[in-house]
């Protein structure tokens, strides 16, 4: 039942990253932006505290794997914030958006099936 949720909450974000990106907005810029780090932290934790209370209510294993990726994004976050600016600068946005997208939805979808 949890998965379902956290699942959809994946999805549905991904979907927003999606419309965003086709109406010539770019969410993932507008997170990369050196102001706006705190609005990506809190993102990051926001889906650091639903994956930890999903593993709590279900105990997959699907949910260790995403612990370690929001951890990594905090750490990378807090104290690798001057590389990330660096790099947004040097890939192209359109691959960046791509990443994003993907990997909510897919997310999304693996919860669904495997989880």
């Amino acid at each position: 039942m949890i998965e379902n949720i956290v699942a959809y909450i994946y999805s549905i974000t991904g979907l927003i990253f999606f419309i965003s990106w086709q109406m010539n907005y770019s969410l993932t810029k507008y997170f990369l932006k050196e102001r706006n780090f705190g609005k990506t932290l809190y993102l990051e934790l926001f889906f650091l505290i639903l994956v930890v209370f999903s593993y709590y209510l279900s105990s997959s294993a699907f949910f260790i794997l995403l612990f370690i990726i929001h951890a990594a994004n905090v750490f990378t976050i807090f104290f690798l914030k001057d590389h990330i600016i660096d790099s947004s600068k040097i890939f192209d946005s359109q691959i960046m958006e791509i990443t994003t997208v993907s990997y909510y939805i897919v997310v999304g979808f693996l919860l669904i099936f495997l989880a």
